[in-house]
């Protein structure tokens, strides 16, 4: 089982609509080359690997919300899974990203679906900025990080400086 991990921005995704609304499709499930980005982790345990690849590569320090997804959600649709390196300032993760590929609006349809019924399942999790500070802090005092690769809003933020 391979778990896919990805940020959303929950408030845009209003349940009220079926199938999502457009603006949770264009402003979350953006796409480049017809791929989307995610980082795989092997258990629940492990999300928070998932989550340090994702702050690690942001510019600034902010609360992100998670989503996780079994692969095998995406592969029961026909979306094709690919490895990719991944740009993050944690080199040992970047070989656990992948992107959805050679995708067209069916499977971002299926995309959209998938994410919607974990939104409504309530099986989102905020990570507030603190708890994205601690774990880069850890990885940082672990020699995880690059830190020319850590962009200056995240370094400002750091309660060490860097």
């Amino acid at each position: 089982m391979a778990l896919m991990v990805r940020t959303v921005n929950k408030a845009k995704w209003d349940m009220s609509f079926n199938p999502a609304n457009a603006d949770a499709i264009t402003l979350c499930l953006k796409t480049k080359n017809n791929t989307l980005s995610f980082w795989v982790v092997e258990s629940p345990e492990k999300v928070d690997d998932g989550v340090l690849a994702i702050a690690s590569a942001n510019q600034n320090l902010d609360a992100i919300d998670i989503v996780v997804v079994d692969s095998a959600e995406f592969e029961a649709r026909d979306i094709k899974i690919i490895e990719s390196v991944g740009r993050t300032a944690c080199l040992d993760l970047a070989s656990s990203h992948r992107d959805l590929a050679e995708l067209n609006v069916r499977h971002l349809e299926g995309v959209s679906e998938v994410i919607a019924s974990k939104i409504k399942d309530n099986k989102v999790v905020r990570y507030n900025m603190s708890s994205l500070r601690n774990l880069i802090e850890i990885a940082i005092d672990a020699k995880r990080i690059n830190l020319e690769l850590l962009h200056e809003g995240i370094k400002k933020k750091l309660s060490k400086q860097v």
